[in-house]
Order: C-alpha cells, then structure tokens, then sequence
C-alpha cells in the first residue's frame, strides 16, 4: 500500500525537514531514496547530510549508474532508479508517478516558488488522490509523526 506525505515547508526549513526524514528513516533501519532533480541539487543533500548534525552520521551516496555497490542505507539519485530496493521516497524533485509509486511512503514537498510550480504540486496531490493513494498534507512545524504513517 502506498501513502503520500506533502510537507510544506518554508524553503529555509526545506533542507531541515529531508534530513528529518532521512535521519528518522535510518534510526527505523529503513532504507530511503531521495530523488534530487539535477545533480548539482544532489551535491547540496550530500553536503547537508554530512554538516546538518554534528552529533550523528548518517551513511549515505550518491549514485550515478547502475551496477554501483551499495552498501549504504540511504541513496541520492538524480535518474529514476531505486538501487537500495528502499520503501521510502523523498522526492526533493518531481519525478514520474510511476517511479514515485513503486514505494510504500512517499514525501513529496509544496514549492511557493511561482505559480506556475506551485500548481504543479497541487496537480501532483491530485494525481495521488486520483490513483487512490492515501495523501496527507502536513504544514510546517505541524509533522509529529513518523514515516510511517498508516
């Protein structure tokens, strides 16, 4: 079964609420493919997940290409691949329905940026809603969950 979470998030928290989501991923042992849309954004997770807590590492790479060995449980991708066999998707970057629904969870975010993207989220909730897969809509400061959720 598959579920959907939008965050919205304001974009100086943006960063702040993946790494919550990757780290929380990783202390359930679960396995976490974050979609980044260009590999320039993919170098920026990277970086975040190595600075954001001094206190705590979470093992992650980035992945180029198929056939790379993984022995991590937390993978950047910029191209539609899953190598982890991960449950949990955060897509940092819109990517295909079909990609994003071949996991259990799904963390898309609302981006304010213009109004052309932000009705593009919107068009995204709905196609979720259409495909019958559970969304939940979490504001900012408002997430007490997990990544689990239902």
């Amino acid at each position: 079964m598959n579920a959907c979470i939008f965050h919205d998030t304001a974009d100086t928290l943006h960063d702040r609420r993946v790494f919550e989501i990757v780290e929380e991923a990783y202390n359930r042992r679960k396995k976490v493919v974050v979609f980044a849309d260009s590999e320039d954004r993919a170098m920026e997770i990277n970086r975040f997940l190595w600075i954001l807590r001094q206190d705590s590492f979470i093992p992650h790479q980035i992945f180029q290409a198929p056939g790379e060995s993984v022995s991590v449980p937390v993978a950047i991708v910029t191209t539609e691949w899953n190598p982890l066999d991960a449950e949990i998707l955060i897509a940092d970057g819109h990517c295909s329905m079909e990609f994003a629904t071949g996991f259990d969870i799904i963390h898309e975010f609302v981006d304010r940026s213009s109004p052309e993207i932000q009705e593009k989220c919107r068009s995204r909730f709905r196609l979720y809603r259409d495909r019958n897969i559970p969304v939940e809509y979490l504001k900012t400061g408002v997430w007490k969950g997990s990544v689990e959720t239902k």
